[in-house]
This record gives C-alpha cells, structure tokens and sequence, in this order.
C-alpha cells in the first residue's frame, strides 16, 4: 500500500512538472510570437514609408541631374566673377564633409579657386542626428559677423571633438575673435545666424539634398542663381575635376 501510494505521489510530481514545462512553454511561444508579428508590423510600415518615399522622391531632382540653385549671402571663396561656381551644402559633424574639407577642397582651391576660375560658395546643412551640427554651424556664422568665418570654418573641420559650444567658447580668443561679442552671438537662441541656417536647410531640401556632402556645380552666368548640376556624397577630385573643365569649356 505505501509503495502503491509513493507511486501514485511520483506519478502527481511529474505531472504537474510537465505541466509547468509545458505552461512554461506555452508562454515562451507566445511571447516569441508577439515580439514576431511586432518585427511583421514594424516591416509593413518600413515598406509602407518607403513607397511614400518613393513617391516622393519622383518631384524631386535625382544626383546628377541638373537643377536651379540659387544663392544669398552665404560665405565665398575665389572671384565673384569666376566661370564656374561650386554650391556646397555641408555639415560640420558629417565624417564624409570632413573628408571633403581635407583632402578633395584643397585640390580645387588650388586647380581653381585660387587661378579664379571657380567660386565656393558654403551653405549650412546640419543634419538633424548630429546634436552639434547645427552649434558649430551658427559658431561659424558668428565668427563670420566678425570677418573671421573662414578661419572657425576650417578650425571645425580639423577639431571634430570641439564642435559643442563649451568647446568653441574656449578657443575663441585663439582664433582671434572678440570673445564677449562671439559669446553673445552663439548664445541667442533667436539669432539671425540660426534663421540663416535654416534658410539654407530649407533652400537645400528645395534642390532635393537629404544627406551631405551636396555638391551643386555650374556656370555662375549672370544674376543671383544658375543651372548647376547635382553631385551628392563625398566623391574624388578625379570625379569632380571633369565636371568643372567641361563647363569651363562650354559658352
């Protein structure tokens, strides 16, 4: 009788062990299944927003392609009445601007900037991730009210762990900029410099740029805008330089 009801006490134990197992399991299942149909979820809206993009994306001005750009009072490098006229539409904290700013620039400010046969013209477009993009970018038209835009313009291309204000503020006297007025500049949070930048940004999206470098090259002709082609991403000084002879090169 005891053996038979030891028996029948085992047999209790493993039943309700399996029951567990099997609870246990079960709500494993279901788990996997919500996280499951949450990833098909979020993929029906990752397609759905990629057609609206799609969409979207047909009246907008595809790379290469030419397109109207106009200019304002941004900062200029080279003759004003160069042939040829370089549009960029930059960010500060962007690694592939940076890349641009150091190793394909140069070559065109030496080929052409400085022979005057193409004019840069510097145009903000901080991108909305990089939380110091658009600091840097109101530091450096700031700089400019001080005829100093160019110097803090190549001071935060070559110092990408500077670009928050702090940082800025505390090398300013260095760069040789009146360090009360500068202070008060970067910190008015309704500037003109800030209206500024987000004229440029909205101009951008105008002419289709959605990420930087953007380049926009064309002859400069007469007035305050011309027919430029479309460059976008960080490219070669071999894969620009054609661009800019074959425009030289045209009437």
């Amino acid at each position: 009788m005891r053996t038979l009801l030891i028996i029948l006490a085992i047999l209790l134990l493993v039943s309700l062990g399996l029951n567990a197992w099997t609870l246990s399991q079960l709500t494993s299942v279901k788990k996997e299944l919500r996280d499951q149909s949450k990833k098909v979820s979020n993929l029906i809206n990752d397609v759905n927003n990629l057609k609206n993009d799609s969409g979207k994306e047909k009246s907008r001005p595809s790379p290469d392609q030419k397109v109207m750009v106009a200019f304002d009072n941004d900062p200029v490098k080279g003759d004003p009445n160069a042939p040829v006229t370089i549009v960029e539409f930059s960010d500060y904290q962007c690694p592939f601007c940076r890349r641009f700013h150091k190793e394909v620039l140069p070559k065109i400010q030496q080929e052409y900037i400085s022979t005057g046969k193409v004019r840069y013209i510097f145009r903000d477009f901080p991108l909305s991730f990089h939380k110091n993009a658009m600091p840097a970018a109101v530091s450096a038209n700031c700089a400019g009210e001080q005829g100093k835009y160019w110097v803090m313009n190549e001071f935060l291309f070559n110092n990408p762990s500077k670009l928050d204000t702090d940082s800025i503020l505390a090398s300013v006297k260095g760069l040789g900029l009146d360090y009360d007025k500068f202070s008060n500049c970067v910190k008015n949070e309704e500037s003109k410099q800030e209206a500024e930048i987000n004229s440029d940004m909205q101009a951008g999206r105008n002419y289709g740029v959605k990420g930087t470098p953007s380049l926009f090259i064309g002859r400069t002709g007469n007035g305050n805008q011309m027919e430029a082609l479309y460059l976008r991403g960080l490219r070669p000084f071999s894969s620009i330089k054609p661009t800019i002879e074959n425009l030289l090169n045209s009437k």
